[in-house]
């Protein structure tokens, strides 16, 4: 008699790098309760899922009093994906707002995100536990969850591996629900180098993927560099997998 043959979940042939981390940094010294980030039924913005405080003395009543200090786990209905998420105050995360108001990096950003960076009292960092192997409805849970948290908390999410802070109406730019879009994901910038400029993808790490580069590339035509390689992008995240070369 043949065994039981069960076939593996079809993926994108990618998965998600354990590096890939979304930051919440939220200004308003009392945070919002579990339950009005993520519920099983979801209500207008709630995101649709489960969430619980991972402390021992965790019960019922904590998913309705503001969240505090320590680790909460967040999972889809299905539970195919289960995010961390790490609740610290700014001097515990090592996060100096200061630092970024007066750095290079915050001269040419909103003067509201930049408002509410200085204003950061906490940090949540959401990281991957678990992941569904479709990887799209994993990442597309974790953007929703951190567009949520940042709405909530009059905050700013940031996204480390591409280098950027969004105000929460950037979060989610697209609007297909079926697929991953890579402007959701994948940030296009560059560098002067003696031979021209030097475009270059910070985003597809996140999949444990190679980003894509382009060199000595004119400044009149930096726009459709930016736009080439965003678009590449858009096709591997696709499943139109490229080769290092």
């Amino acid at each position: 008699m043949r065994p039981w043959q069960f076939s593996k979940p079809k993926g994108p042939g990618f998965g998600i790098s354990a590096g890939f981390y979304l930051t919440v940094l939220s200004s308003k010294p009392v945070l919002p309760p579990i339950a009005s980030l993520v519920a099983p039924k979801g209500d207008q913005d709630v995101v649709e899922g489960f969430g619980v405080p991972l402390g021992k003395s965790a019960d019922k009543d904590a998913l309705t009093q503001p969240m505090e200090r320590g680790a909460y786990a967040i999972a889809t209905r299905d539970r195919k994906t289960v995010l961390k998420m790490l609740v610290l105050s700014k001097d515990e995360a090592y996060f100096d707002p200061e630092a970024f108001a007066s750095s290079s990096m915050a001269a040419g950003c909103d003067e509201e995100l930049v408002s509410r960076i200085r204003a950061t009292w906490t940090v949540l960092q959401l990281t991957f536990e678990t992941h569904d192997p479709a990887v799209y409805p994993a990442v597309d849970f974790l953007l929703h969850i951190a567009k949520r948290a940042a709405e909530l908390t009059e905050g700013v999410v940031a996204d480390p591996v591409s280098r950027r802070y969004l105000l929460p109406g950037e979060v989610i730019q697209g609007t297909d629900a079926s697929h991953l879009d890579a402007r959701d994901v994948v940030a296009v910038t560059y560098r002067d180098r003696p031979d021209g400029l030097h475009y270059f993808t910070l985003g597809l790490q996140k999949f444990a993927l190679p980003e894509l580069e382009i060199y000595g590339v004119a400044e009149h035509a930096g726009v459709i560099a930016s736009r080439f390689l965003l678009g590449a992008s858009q096709s591997i995240l696709g499943g139109k997998l490229l080769q290092i070369g």
